[in-house]
């Protein structure tokens, strides 16, 4: 039964070529859309990590209702024996003081978000210096500012201009300096470039007046999936009365809740592909049927039984998926390994949609072997149920009828 599907494909090379064809195109249509869908889920989650939040994040228990800098935790020995007992799992911690403040000029003034950073761990998290346009990346032991590109302009500021600052530090204190530009920063995304002042860590506690205070200490974790149970984990070490732990979920869930959103109206759409390539494979068997019945209504008359002739049916729908969803999956891999390496730059509208995520307007691409692998199973088992249709057809065929035909 096996050689006879098997020299029953190439008896007819055309038809075979046109239904293991629809396999691949479903296959391939399949592969390209899930690949963007979770190549552009990465990237959100890569942004929101990198740029924002890390995986974990230590807090005192009152900032993540009230981030204000009265709510500043206290980063003393309870903390750092806490991280160290889980050295294992964390691969770099990112200490960060900030706050919202007046810049001035002369007689411009804007408001800017201040961040006081360790400049290295900074650079191993979002490689921040890779940013810099002008001047230089100022080390842990420097007093000078550097600045986003867009608050330059504003400002009027050039290398070696005092920028002054103006805020309220830790429990009502007046937070108060003026430092010499040092560097200039460009980010893609308008909401950075337009707001962001950095200081050197110990510079940023004493402009806040928050010697040994964070706002948040970031935890950046060797294998993401451990986050929850990390948290869970350090937060025992911790007294819950003064100290709380937030996964990026936890601390994103309006993103996270839009995009998932946008996720479930993709798959949605991604199963109504599902539901067209499987027509479109069915219309093939259905011209197939047609083309053979006279050859069928012989075979039975000359004593082939009908569970053999289906058996022989649904061989060959087995063959000619498994040849396209490897096919769909050979030209679908070079497709999207393409736009990975090459994203897609988005303009008007879905540019700004990608702005408000917070993300750059690029649609990137993932390659990741669990999407071939789904997507390939997913049109196997389309076009296998699919290939139902010749059994059936064949238990229900009257046979002189077919052999005239």
């Amino acid at each position: 039964m096996l050689t006879l599907a098997w020299r029953n494909l190439w008896r007819k090379k055309r038809r075979t070529f046109i239904t293991v064809s629809s396999v691949m195109l479903a296959a391939v249509l399949a592969i390209f859309l899930m690949s963007m869908v979770n190549g552009m889920k990465q990237q959100m989650i890569d942004s929101i990590i990198s740029n924002t939040t890390g995986h974990l994040q230590i807090q005192d228990v009152l900032y993540h209702d009230e981030p204000t800098m009265d709510h500043a935790m206290e980063y003393g020995e309870e903390v750092k024996q806490a991280v160290s007992a889980f050295a294992d799992e964390i691969e770099y911690t990112v200490p960060r003081i900030e706050g919202f403040c007046l810049a001035s000029k002369e007689i411009s003034s804007r408001g800017v978000y201040l961040m006081g950073i360790w400049p290295e761990k900074e650079d191993r998290m979002n490689d921040l210096s890779s940013r810099l346009i002008k001047g230089e990346m100022f080390s842990r032991h420097d007093d000078f500012a550097v600045i986003a590109e867009g608050v330059a302009t504003q400002l009027d500021l050039e290398l070696g201009d005092t920028i002054v600052l103006l805020g309220q530090g830790f429990q009502g204190m007046t937070a108060a300096g003026k430092y010499r530009v040092g560097g200039i920063l460009e980010f893609p995304l308008p909401e950075q470039n337009n707001t962001m002042v950095y200081l050197p860590l110990q510079e940023g506690q004493h402009f806040f007046a928050a010697p040994d205070r964070l706002n948040r200490l970031i935890l950046m974790l060797e294998d993401q999936a451990l986050a929850e149970e990390l948290a869970k984990n350090i937060q025992q070490e911790l007294d819950e009365e003064w100290y709380t732990l937030k996964t990026w979920e936890e601390l994103m869930p309006d993103k996270v809740a839009a995009f998932e959103a946008r996720h479930a109206q993709v798959r949605i759409f991604a199963w109504v592909l599902y539901i067209v390539a499987g027509f479109g494979i069915f219309g093939t068997i259905i011209t197939m049927m047609h083309e053979r019945l006279r050859e069928f209504g012989i075979l039975l008359s000359i004593g082939l039984k009908r569970t053999q002739l289906a058996g022989i049916c649904l061989l060959e729908t087995f063959f000619m998926s498994i040849m396209g969803v490897i096919a769909g999956v050979i030209v679908g891999f070079p497709i999207v390994y393409w736009f990975y390496k090459n994203p897609i730059p988005l303009a008007d509208d879905m540019a700004d949609v990608m702005i408000d995520f917070g993300l750059e307007p690029l649609m990137r691409f993932s390659i990741e072997t669990d999407i071939f692998i789904y997507q390939a199973l997913t049109i196997f088992i389309i076009a296998l149920l699919v290939g139902l249709y010749p059994v059936n057809k064949v238990f229900r065929l009257k046979m002189i009828h077919a052999a005239k035909n």
